[in-house]
């Protein structure tokens, strides 16, 4: 059975780069990100979505405002994201 009590000791995702989008009625993509992990955290409630040419709208993966979420993820591909009632921004952090 596995042992699902062992705790992570160090960050999931090193805090190398970042950048923001911004959130707003209309979906916005942030630039490529060359990770395989990302951290993002929102100033407001909002919905996200991943990939090669994402169109994030009401029913992608809704993140809520400040809390910090870190996701797997492939190399080369975007996020975007919109708001889900008021206007914010999306930060993006991945390690090298």
């Amino acid at each position: 059975m596995p042992d699902y009590t062992r705790r992570i000791t160090y960050p999931l995702v090193s805090p190398a780069n970042n950048l923001s989008v911004s959130i707003g009625a209309a979906h916005s993509e942030s630039a490529v990100i060359p990770a395989d992990s990302v951290r993002l955290v929102a100033t407001v409630d909002c919905y996200v979505t991943f990939g090669t040419a994402p169109v994030a709208d009401n029913t992608c993966m809704f993140l809520p405002a400040k809390v910090p979420e870190h996701f797997q993820f492939t190399a080369g591909e975007k996020v975007s994201v919109i708001r889900s009632s008021g206007d914010g921004v999306l930060c993006v952090t991945w390690g090298d």
